[in-house]
């Protein structure tokens, strides 16, 4: 009996480990110039299916997948309508490895481990050691299934195992019950579905019972999938409930078809998987895949009212139309000049999104998804202009050394606006802690919305007046410092460490500032205004951006 619990133990953690592997390490091989391709392709329906497949095959994970689309669709990489195709490909591509596993691939997974072990540490090739992980990610996921495989075998003969089989006596409600109770545990449907076959082809219980046990793995998938997104919004939800309405509904037509099939005698699903000439595992590994490409067609039919109805139901927020790059695009680094114009409308526009974080005080919201958001944005500009920079090794080498040094200065100034934030939402509710939170988010607000306005302006006498708003604030930070030592309220350290935390926050946010007003002020780069509508303008160094 401990053999038997070590091995599916064994099984399970490898395989669970190896999905963290393959999903991990082929995040790091996303490069911006990949997932713009990646983005490109899934526009499209048949190339979207494809990708989707591929990238099914590889997680083996129906709610990895959707999750790794939902951090895509969070960095404005792809679309939620491209995120639905790539489900529908990719639902179909979870379910090969149930196929896989029945035939006899353990030395090929085996060999694959060894060697991709071998390259991972391997110093002559550490830079392909993100490839190799993820095949040695892959190969992992192969064998823990046949450990698991190999593990249920013995079960048939446990006197337990056959009195709880005994018990179901045929029941198909309660198969189908228990595919959805596993698949809620072990969140993971191929790993059921793999338990399933192999105890099927031991015997030990019906084939009908088998197929309602995956029938009922389908809709465990889809509860897991609602209480793991229960916090997502926006785009992120309309993707995951897309998932889950899926499956819920497939569930219970699947069931209907199949209860028609056995008790009508008309050849359906079931019959189609047992006409091929192949092995009980096969056939049962069959059932497992038509259930997608049974759903395929009509989510295919019904993409385009599904968005639709995604999008009423969970619109975008905030946070997700601040992640998404509004000017960058691709066509752009065909040119240096214009490609560091559309960075510097970007640029400007993460001064106006900075604002937004002192709204979230005032509301008494958390402004972390707004950090995050503003932090993908960073990246995605930051990527660009690299990208760009490679585009044009010979030209505008000085504006790309200004353009990145602006980009350094604002997320580090996003940082510190964040930290800002988090520590005045910190402070308590006593009459002088209101007060500092409240002039604090004010003062420093206006200072942002001031700049902002003076950099969108046509107005040059606004600019030298902006400029005088970010001097120096170290001698009215030390100010509310004595203050608050000398109000006679009793202080215990840590709210008097972070009195200091925040007053030396607004400092280096001011000092962030200043910086970067003379960046903006001494900057030979053009923005896309100047290039158009101010090409005749003498001289702008001096008179603002």
């Amino acid at each position: 009996m401990i053999e038997i619990i070590a091995g599916i133990a064994g099984g399970l953690g490898l395989f669970f480990v190896g999905m963290w592997l393959l999903t991990e390490n082929l995040r790091a091989l996303a490069s911006r110039r990949l997932r713009m391709i990646a983005h490109r392709w899934t526009e499209h329906g048949l190339s979207g299916f494809s990708w989707g497949a591929l990238a099914g095959t590889v997680t083996q994970n129906s709610t990895a997948l959707t999750f790794i689309l939902v951090s895509m669709l969070r960095s404005g990489l792809i679309s939620a309508r491209g995120a639905l195709i790539v489900l529908i490909g990719g639902n179909i591509g979870v379910t090969l490895l149930v196929l896989v596993v029945t035939f006899d691939i353990e030395l090929i997974s085996m060999c694959v481990l060894g060697v991709a072990g071998v390259a991972m540490i391997s110093e002559r090739l550490s830079r392909y050691r993100p490839i190799a992980a993820s095949f040695f990610g892959g190969a992992m996921i192969v064998l823990g299934l046949v450990l698991l495989k190999q593990a249920v075998a013995p079960l048939a003969d446990e006197p337990w195992f056959g009195g709880m089989v005994a018990s179901m006596e045929g029941s198909l409600v309660l198969a189908f019950l228990i595919g959805a109770l596993l698949t809620f545990i072990v969140q993971s449907v191929i790993v059921v579905c793999v338990v399933g076959v192999s105890v099927a082809t031991l015997g030990v219980i019906t084939i009908d019972q088998t197929i309602m046990l995956i029938y009922g793995s389908v809709l465990g998938a889809s509860l897991t999938l609602l209480v793991l997104s229960a916090g997502l919004t926006g785009r992120a939800r309309q993707v995951a409930m897309y998932q889950v309405l899926v499956n819920g509904l497939s569930s219970p037509v699947l069931v209907l078809l199949f209860v028609i099939e056995i008790y009508f005698d008309i050849p359906l699903l079931k019959s189609l998987a047992f006409s091929f000439d192949v092995s009980l595992a096969q056939q049962l590994a069959l059932c497992v895949i038509f259930i997608p490409l049974f759903c395929s067609p009509f989510m295919v039919l019904t993409l385009r009212p599904s968005v639709r109805l995604l999008e009423r139901l969970w619109p975008d927020t905030a946070e997700e139309q601040a992640s998404r790059t509004k000017f960058i695009h691709d066509h752009a680094l065909t040119d240096a000049e214009s490609a560091l114009a559309l960075v510097d409308l970007e640029q400007r526009r993460v001064l106006e999104i900075l604002t937004q974080y002192f709204d979230r005080v005032r509301q008494g919201e958390k402004a972390d998804a707004l950090h995050e958001a503003t932090r993908n944005l960073l990246s995605e500009m930051e990527e660009f202009l690299v990208e760009s920079a490679g585009h044009h090794p010979a030209q505008s080498v000085e504006n790309h050394s200004s353009m990145l040094t602006r980009q350094k200065l604002l997320s580090w100034l996003e940082d510190q606006v964040a930290n800002l934030c988090t520590m005045l939402q910190s402070l308590s509710d006593r009459p002088d802690d209101r007060a500092l939170r409240t002039t604090i988010c004010e003062g420093v607000d206006a200072v942002f919305l001031s700049l902002h306005y003076a950099i969108e302006s046509d107005d040059d006498e606004l600019w030298p007046m902006a400029k005088k708003l970010v001097d120096d604030r170290s001698d009215l930070m030390s100010n509310i410092r004595r203050t608050y030592r000398q109000s006679g309220q009793p202080l215990d350290e840590a709210e008097r460490a972070r009195i200091v935390e925040i007053t030396n926050t607004v400092e280096q946010i001011f000092f962030l500032l200043s910086k970067l007003v003379r960046e903006l002020d001494a900057s030979p780069i053009p923005s896309t205004y100047d290039l158009v509508s101010r090409h005749t303008r003498p001289d702008r160094a001096g008179s603002g951006p």
